[in-house]
């Protein structure tokens, strides 16, 4: 038993004698895991930024890519050898150009078939022309104050018949099929294409689809058919004069803007001519058909238009 506690004794003494060596041990072993941690997060280097997303891959070429490309070639050829000639105005510029003294006069566009005349054809006959009423003193009338244009989709052969309708040559120009934009099946007649300035250009036709680029220049007339007039009492010509006059002696900067405000406050139903003769005697009362001449007083607008 002596021996068994002096054993005991010795090995709890062995035990006490290595604690605190262990401690510093397990304090050591502690201390060099929290610095390699900390040296390893200083250490580390940042999450680098995100990269731009790649560039979309291209796409995926088609067999049938070449034939599409000979297919648009052979289109754009056969449109600018074959339909452009009739699709597309025959020159850029369908009027000359004007002199400086000229510009001061507005254009004023007129259709022909429906508008200005009508005409038919029977096979014991052949082609027949009747004038719309009104048409000789029409012409007479603004041709000192307008630059006339005949346009009409009808072919060059048509000379003859506008020979006869002006035997005074008061149509200063005369546009026939070739200068039209074929569109929609229409005939199309781009004001924009005359060499023109807008601004003082109107256009009267009797097929409103044909100005349908600018319609707010334009004034429709009903087709003429002399079947329903037996009387010749057709006056729509007759009652655009005034309105005309009035715009190219007053000198209107913008002739569309005289048309729009008249339709502004036009009744339902009235055209332009009957609107602006109920407008005469406003603008009389308010001065404005007075244009004095030089050296003189006189006379008004008023009795000009009288005289129409």
């Amino acid at each position: 038993r002596s021996a068994e506690f002096m054993w005991r004794l010795l090995r709890s003494r062995a035990l006490v004698a290595t604690l605190p060596r262990t401690r510093a041990l397990v304090a050591g072993a502690a201390a060099v895991s929290l610095g390699a941690a900390t040296s390893t997060a200083l250490a580390e280097p940042a999450a680098p930024p995100p990269s731009a997303p790649p560039p979309p891959a291209a796409a995926a070429s088609s067999p049938l890519d070449p034939i599409r490309d000979a297919y648009n070639s052979v289109r754009d050829a056969v449109y600018d050898n074959v339909i452009k000639p009739y699709a597309e105005p025959s020159r850029d510029k369908l009027l000359p150009d004007q002199t400086p003294q000229a510009r001061e006069r507005p254009t004023l566009v007129l259709g022909l078939d429906g508008c200005l005349i009508e005409s038919t054809w029977s096979r014991q006959y052949g082609w027949r022309y009747v004038k719309r009423p009104g048409l000789d003193r029409f012409l007479a009338s603004l041709a000192p104050y307008y630059e006339l244009v005949l346009w009409t989709d009808a072919m060059n052969t048509a000379d003859p018949v506008v020979d006869r309708l002006d035997t005074r040559r008061l149509i200063r120009h005369r546009l026939y099929r070739d200068t039209t934009t074929f569109r929609d099946g229409m005939h199309i007649k781009d004001l924009g294409a005359l060499n023109r300035d807008l601004r003082k250009v109107l256009i009267v036709d009797s097929a409103a689809e044909c100005f349908s680029l600018h319609p707010e220049h334009g004034i429709a007339l009903t087709p003429y058919k002399s079947a329903d007039d037996p009387e010749q009492e057709d006056r729509e010509l007759a009652k655009l004069v005034r309105f005309l006059v009035y715009l190219a002696v007053t000198r209107k900067e913008d002739l569309s803007a005289e048309l729009r405000e008249l339709r502004g406050g036009a009744a339902a139903g009235d055209d332009v001519g009957t609107a602006f003769e109920k407008k005469l005697p406003e603008l009389k009362e308010a001065g404005k058909l007075f244009v004095p001449r030089k050296g003189a007083i006189g006379p008004t607008l008023w009795d000009r238009l009288r005289s129409k």
